[in-house]
């Protein structure tokens, strides 16, 4: 079996970081975190990574000078810079630093997944990215995400890009309760929070995709979130 690539991500967000790493691994990554660039370069000797993900902006020890001990340390390994500041200045120091991206803050997880397969492809990475699954069986239903498409005895129902997203969500929790703010970033690569609204209505929308199986529910859990339960 090919073992999946490990990434490096050193991020001093511990609120915002911690969410891309679970949405990295579910589509088959393995994410090292760390929140400080001295513990960045720490983890870095002690571990084997094919990729490198340094935000800029962080106290004591910065993504750039992260990125120069890192070199120094392993002159071959990719990396991509996070940052809040689109500065033209900033992405040319990067640049000269080696970096095979840069991906300007806010960003969507889908966005930084798309450019990490593209770095790792493109620097023949050791490992190959784990395939996303194809298909699912929701009870009674089909659900093929790169299609966009819910079948049930042959008819199938072509779902928006967001419907897509927020299904393949539940799918991939099992039975398990997904929070709010969690879906928020996965589907629309944030968490703000006027677009609870919009969360609401896209379950209702699945809930009237999935009507047709009696055995299949989606329920509030009150103060946490969803949970879609097949029977």
């Amino acid at each position: 079996m090919t073992e999946n690539p490990h990434l490096l991500f050193v991020d001093d967000d511990r609120a915002f970081s911690p969410l891309v790493c679970e949405y990295l691994g579910d589509r088959g990554l393995k994410t090292t975190l760390c929140h400080s660039g001295v513990e960045g370069v720490e983890t870095f000797q002690k571990g084997r990574f094919d990729l490198c993900i340094l935000d800029v902006k962080m106290p004591f020890k910065d993504g750039f000078s992260v990125a120069k001990e890192i070199r120094g340390l392993d002159p071959e390994v990719p990396f991509i810079f996070l940052t809040g500041e689109a500065a033209k200045e900033n992405k040319i120091k990067g640049f000269h630093l080696g970096a095979e991206d840069y991906v300007t803050k806010p960003f969507s997880m889908e966005e930084l997944y798309l450019r990490i397969q593209v770095v790792l492809r493109r620097s023949g990475g050791k490992a190959g990215l784990q395939p996303q699954k194809t298909e699912y069986a929701i009870g009674k239903y089909t659900f093929n995400p790169a299609a966009r498409e819910l079948a049930l005895a042959g008819n199938a129902t072509k779902l928006s890009s967001i419907e897509a997203k927020l299904l393949q969500y539940f799918c991939d929790a099992g039975q398990g309760i997904i929070d709010r703010d969690t879906a928020l970033r996965r589907v629309w690569g944030d968490d703000d929070q006027l677009r609870g609204r919009s969360l609401n209505v896209y379950v209702s929308k699945l809930r009237q995709y999935l009507k047709d199986d009696p055995g299949i529910e989606i329920l509030n859990i009150h103060g946490e979130g969803y949970q879609m339960v097949v029977r």
